[in-house]
């Protein structure tokens, strides 16, 4: 016998002389996992499977009520060989069908107290349905019957005609969904845009709509796992009862349900997948029917909307949730079966224990649930997947109750760090200092422990680690100008828009105004007629005389200053050197434009600075944890390849609200809202802080004004147990006021 499985046990004396039988009710089903032959054993009183291999199997038939237990052990012994199970695995087994009342037996008190930690995982089960207040499950009828009636009417839809027709009907809906051209609004609709009317997923008036679509769905997805379930069970004349109708609480949700785990006992696993996927099978129909009705009635409808809800329930909830394997809905148990790896969720969470055991604790001969050495990668991957989804899957349920109920929400937090912390916790702690397998290594095991709960806390609570934080920012010039009209004329060159302006005093707009000629060829003549006039008067000494006439040359020199003045208003020249925008300057080309008129902008584009618009999370540690001439990483938004370094050159006023561009909202594609209010007055719903950035002398050669950035500041250091109540405490006063 292999060293890590001893031939005997120290417990043997106490089970040698029993004389157990199955129980006569217990049903077998032969069944082919990974090449191996398997017995599922079935106990129709409470409808639980339970699997044994081969040789375990051959002593459990073995077992007629007249054989001792050490009598079948010889046997199988002489049988099987090396093969055969050692007294401990025998020991166990014995205790596991005892448990699932598989086996019939008059135990004596001191056996029954070595088989009741196998009691206890019954207890374990009602104390799950009890405490997992997100998912528990109240049976209300048994339809075994009802689906017994209802497979000869239905039960063609899950053969090979059935699913052709299944392709073809989605096919159909799907094409007719393509062909309407409305794809893109129901997906907008789906994802919750605010620009998709009002059929909106979380539309407060569709709420109800959802809900009975949701019930109507389920049903029928729960109707098909039970009709499939007897269908394939009628046709091999094995398993398919259904023995379980009710309602689940998905978060505080009823919904129904049907226990179709009687399909275990299919030889097949592609009809154990095919009961498995029924439930999704059903959905995606009723959603391609969903479809045609969608696509075929006027919008506004209650007939229309439920159509909607139907199609977004059946496909997308459907596919997000049922669908994934890490969660055990549908996909798991059709993972399972395909792979065929029975049991995978506890088996991998068995197997993360075996690997600390074995080589953290040093445990002797620990239990490797890994059959084949195949199994091993796919039970550790699987096992750290599905722990960290359950976490986020767990948490997102909360956050929607809490969002809506608050007070509901808090609490099924408690119970969820209870749960996930407090009580594995205490599991593990009793586990440590009471378990028999640790009694060699138990010093070790306890010191390991300590010493990586003071590793974990040192890490997450008193090493200090980089922190940063992200803002969005927009490049703006140092310098801008609006360029307007100085003189009314008509405009017969303008600089194109877009154009670079090398200098000052170039000619952006160029016009001319007729009647100002002709006011200055008037009073040209004027003012030669008075000169002459002038000196006419001096000449015949008329002093008198010269001195009106010489007032009146000097107001006709103003005038022709003026209008020399508002001629030269008709070249409109660039103040400095910059970007020219001509905004409608290219369209007025030979029109005729007033004075003051706009007619474009020219901005400094060397001359840059970055504004950051930081939201209320970020701002205030800005300004507390920074200082002037720290350096800043900004992004171009889009871009992730162009990066320059600035540094801080000021912070601005706290609290301002009003925008300074279009760039930083959320239409923009910022991350401010503008204040719902009043969405055409440019401010944002919530006060922001702003710091200003100086860039570096060659940053123009990468960046233009007007354009959208990502501003990361680095922040002091601090521990992760820091940072994440920090994030959390920020999170939940923003979501909940």
């Amino acid at each position: 016998m292999a060293v890590d499985r001893p031939t005997l046990h120290e417990s043997w004396y106490r089970v040698a002389q029993l004389r157990p039988r199955l129980r006569s009710l217990v049903q077998s089903y032969r069944q082919h996992y990974r090449d191996a032959v398997w017995q599922v054993l079935r106990d129709p009183g409470s409808n639980k499977f339970y699997r044994l291999d081969e040789h375990n199997y051959t002593l459990v038939g073995l077992l007629d009520g007249r054989r001792s237990v050490d009598e079948v052990w010889q046997i199988v012994n002489d049988q099987l060989g090396h093969d055969a199970p050692t007294q401990g695995e025998v020991i166990q087994l014995l205790g596991q069908l005892y448990t699932n009342n598989l086996l019939e037996a008059d135990l004596p008190p001191d056996v029954e107290g070595m088989f009741d930690r196998y009691r206890k995982r019954k207890q374990r089960e009602v104390t799950g349905y009890l405490t997992n207040i997100l998912f528990a499950r109240i049976p209300l009828y048994d339809p075994d019957r009802m689906l017994g009636r209802w497979v000869g009417v239905f039960g063609w839809v899950f053969s090979p005609i059935g699913v052709a027709l299944w392709c073809v009907f989605m096919g159909y809906g799907l094409f007719t969904l393509l062909g309407s051209g409305k794809l893109d609004l129901l997906i907008a609709q789906t994802l919750g845009d605010p620009a998709a009317a009002v059929e909106g997923v979380l539309a407060p008036g569709n709420l109800w709509l959802l809900y009975a679509a949701m019930v109507l769905t389920k049903l029928l997805h729960e109707m098909g796992h039970g009709i499939c379930c007897k269908y394939f069970g009628k046709r091999r004349h094995s398993g398919g009862e259904v023995h379980a109708f009710g309602v689940m609480m998905l978060a505080f949700m009823p919904i129904p349900y049907v226990d179709a785990s009687s399909s275990w006992a299919l030889r097949s696993k592609w009809q154990r997948a095919f009961v498995a996927a029924a439930g999704m099978y059903v959905e995606l129909a009723v959603a391609a029917v969903a479809a045609v009705v969608w696509v075929n009635t006027s919008p506004g409808s209650t007939t229309h909307q439920l159509a909607f809800n139907v199609i977004f329930i059946a496909s997308v909830t459907t596919l997000l949730f049922n669908a994934n394997p890490l969660i055990r809905f549908d996909g798991y148990y059709i993972l399972s079966d395909l792979i065929e790896m029975p049991n995978l969720a506890q088996r991998s969470k068995d197997y993360l224990y075996y690997l600390t055991k074995k080589y953290a604790y040093k445990v002797r001969r620990p239990r490797d649930p890994a059959r084949a050495p195949g199994e091993r990668p796919v039970l550790l991957l699987y096992g750290i997947a599905s722990f960290f989804y359950r976490i986020f899957i767990t948490v997102t349920i909360i956050w929607f109750v809490a969002d809506k109920l608050f007070f509901i929400g808090a609490l099924m937090a408690v119970a969820a760090v209870v749960g996930f912390v407090f009580v594995p916790a205490g599991k593990f702690i009793r586990y440590l200092f009471t378990h028999g397998e640790l009694v060699r290594t138990r010093g070790r095991s306890i010191g390991l422990s300590a010493l990586a709960l003071l590793a974990l806390v040192a890490l997450v609570g008193g090493v200090p680690l980089p922190e940063w934080k992200t803002a969005q920012a927009v490049v703006e010039p140092a310098r801008q100008a609006d360029i307007y009209a100085r003189t009314e004329g008509r405009v017969v060159r303008v600089v194109p828009t877009g154009s670079r302006i090398d200098a000052a005093g170039t000619v952006l707009v160029q016009g001319e105004n007729a009647e100002l000629a002709m006011q200055r060829d008037r009073v040209l003549s004027q003012l030669r007629l008075a000169r002459a006039l002038y000196t006419q008067r001096l000449a015949e000494g008329e002093s008198a005389a010269a001195r009106a006439v010489n007032e009146q040359i000097d107001a006709l020199q103003a005038q022709l200053e003026r209008i020399e003045e508002r001629q030269r208003g008709l070249a409109v020249e660039a103040p400095f050197a910059g970007a020219w925008s001509g905004g409608q300057a290219d369209s007025i080309t030979g029109r005729y434009v007033n004075r003051g008129e706009a007619l474009g902008r020219i901005v400094s584009d060397r001359d840059l600075f970055v504004r950051v618009l930081a939201d209320q999370a970020v701002g205030p540690r800005l300004r507390r944890e920074l200082e002037v001439g720290d350096p800043v990483r900004l992004r171009v938004r889009g871009e992730p390849g162009v990066e320059v370094v600035g540094t801080i050159e000021s912070f601005g006023e706290s609290g301002r609200r009003q925008l300074p561009n279009a760039t930083a909202t959320v239409a923009g594609g910022g991350t401010l809202e503008v204040d719902p209010d009043n969405p055409e007055s440019g401010r944002a719903a919530q006060a922001y802080f702003e710091v200003r950035v100086a860039l570096p002398d060659d940053a123009a050669q990468v960046l233009r004004p007007g354009q959208a950035l990502s501003a990361r500041f680095t922040l002091p250091d601090a521990p992760v147990a820091e940072q994440a109540y920090r994030v959390i405490r920020q999170l939940i006063q923003r979501r909940f006021n």
